[in-house]
């Protein structure tokens, strides 16, 4: 049972991300105009987050109980969970800031936003692969 529930946290998790990166988004971006779509997609990201920081919680602790895990499957759950907390409390803030004072200074492009979507895009990437690993090995 608590195999299950770790795999079924896991694959939560990553279809999310994959929805939100390759329909949310674009489907968001190629609709509405730039200003509304970061509007838009700044309202999500907190509950997006939420949702990640519930299902990576669940793995952990599943994970910890579960009697086919081991000292890897536990670490990379809660390295997870410590990514996506980081991502929601300190860099979608910084995020938001970068992009506000982008658009108060009436660019459209700023060298601190693109550095700091870059590092949200990463850590997504990255958490996607993980669960991809965890859950082959899990299924294995």
């Amino acid at each position: 049972m608590l195999n299950a529930l770790l795999m079924i946290a896991l694959g939560v998790w990553l279809g999310t991300m994959v929805f939100f990166a390759s329909v949310v988004a674009p489907t968001v971006f190629g609709t509405l105009e730039p200003l509304l779509a970061g509007q838009m997609i700044r309202r999500i990201f907190p509950r997006y987050y939420l949702f990640g920081l519930i299902c990576l919680s669940i793995a952990t602790l599943a994970s910890l109980i579960a009697p086919s895990s081991s000292l890897w499957i536990i670490v990379a759950c809660a390295v997870m969970l410590g990514i996506t907390f980081y991502a929601r409390q300190m860099l979608m803030p910084q995020v938001n800031a970068a992009r506000d004072a982008m658009l108060e200074a009436g660019e459209t492009r700023s060298a601190e936003f693109k550095r700091l979507h870059q590092r949200s895009v990463q850590l997504n990437m990255a958490e996607m692969v993980t669960c991809l690993v965890l859950l082959y090995v899990l299924t294995s």
